[in-house]
């Protein structure tokens, strides 16, 4: 192919809300197979680059062979067959959504409507939730997300989900035990395929940027048998996981710690336990029939502010800790307490920490200027049967976190 061929079948997609495109180099055949996967996200078709790099440059390089470099992977390129390479490249669109606006949250994972409200499922890997997924858009309920999708508080307190208009994607093959109904849905859908995936595309799904309050967040726990059961989860578990899932790296990580501690506020965390995914969206079906009047206003909602992270502080080194050094607090901290669990991130927004006890028994001495061995005198007075060796270990093993992490630095000594 020459280059004006590879001219003539290149293109750059501008998705709407995104200020990066995507550029097709000399594969626009991939056109068609996009608007079936992505058929509620607006998008236009330029050959004009504009002032913005591509978010992703997808290249053939064979008949059936792509590769895609993306921001994201700092231009890695890896090699991929025509529904892959656009999986890749709707991860990269995930990502380019929070670097182009203000996002509180954009979490990993599935967003189905249920009468009116979101149950949102997790991603954890391996717990099924494209297929349950499925199982529910093959009973006809409309799916907001089966990847990511962001969320945001309204005007009066409320967290709402946003669509993201792109197709849900099932892993194959089906496994075995599912309805003939269930099989021949997903054999006669005609979304883009390979033997890894299948999109189902669906007609009447929400467009990009349609809104639903949020109801529930489910996390699958599938077991090779037993029947299905939904039951309270430990919000400490919950957190974590929505802190791992939450992939909004340029978004401040207190804006993020105060966004789930609203949202866990607002939706209480739940465990679905179940062997069967269509029995699964049965229950589902039946639990969520209806709901409360009014979706519960989130707490401490004022303390959510936009932030973002300061790039160039992710690859620096971290500071290191000095034992004769005089320690204080650094300013700027978020300090959150969840359900009897306390959680901090520092001023730049780079980590959330849980502390333990002992640890916060620490940081609650930090908030005054103290070197470890004035440190270790006070709690070897507070723990007297306690051996002095193991405070003085503890207590560097701590101090060291907390300096490498930013959360605290050297006292000025005119203070």
């Amino acid at each position: 192919m020459t280059q004006q061929d590879v001219a003539r079948h290149s293109a750059y997609i501008r998705f709407e809300g995104l200020n990066a495109p995507v550029f097709l180099d000399g594969c626009t055949e991939l056109l068609e197979p996009l608007a079936r996967i992505i058929p509620h996200w607006p998008y236009s078709v330029t050959d004009t680059p504009g002032d913005t790099e591509p978010a992703s440059t997808i290249t053939r390089i064979g008949e059936r062979l792509y590769t895609i470099a993306s921001l994201s992977t700092c231009g890695e390129v890896r090699e991929f067959d025509s529904v892959n390479v656009l999986c890749d490249m709707i991860v990269e669109m995930s990502c380019e959504l929070l670097r182009s606006g203000e996002r509180l949250m954009c979490l990993h994972g599935a967003a189905i409507e249920m009468a009116g409200r979101l149950v949102i499922i997790p991603n954890v890997r391996r717990a099924g939730k494209s297929t349950l997924t499925a199982c529910l858009a093959h009973r006809g309920f409309p799916i907001f997300s089966d990847d990511f999708f962001s969320v945001g508080l309204d005007a009066d307190g409320r967290f709402r989900g946003v669509a993201m208009g792109i197709s849900p994607r099932l892993r194959l093959p089906v496994p075995e035990g599912f309805s003939s109904g269930f099989h021949d849905w997903v054999a006669t859908n005609d979304g883009p395929a390979n033997r890894q995936y299948k999109y189902l595309t669906l007609s009447d799904q929400p467009g990009y940027g349609t809104e639903c309050p949020l109801g529930a967040i489910i996390f699958l726990d599938r077991k090779k048998t037993g029947p299905t059961r939904l039951e309270p989860m430990d919000v400490h578990k919950a957190v974590a996981a929505l802190l791992h899932q939450n992939f909004a790296r340029s978004v401040h990580s207190g804006t993020i710690l105060h966004m789930t501690d609203a949202l866990l506020s607002a939706v209480r965390p739940h465990r679905l336990t179940y062997s069967s995914a269509e029995d699964a969206a049965a229950f589902l079906e039946s639990h969520f029939s209806s709901w409360p009047a009014e979706p519960p206003v989130a707490r401490n909602q004022h303390l959510i502010a936009f932030r973002e992270v300061d790039e160039e502080l992710i690859a620096a080194p971290r500071p290191a800790f000095q034992r004769d050094t005089v320690y204080v607090r650094k300013d700027g901290f978020s300090e959150v307490t969840m359900n009897g669990g306390h959680y901090l991130t520092d001023a730049f927004g780079l980590g959330v920490h849980r502390l333990n006890d002992g640890s916060l028994a620490i940081w609650r001495l930090m908030e005054e200027p103290m070197d470890l061995d004035d440190m270790c005198d006070v709690l070897a007075h507070a723990f007297p049967d306690v051996p002095r060796a193991q405070i003085e270990e503890d207590s560097r093993r701590m101090l060291t976190r907390f300096v490498e992490h930013r959360l605290i630095e050297p006292a000025d000594p005119l203070a």
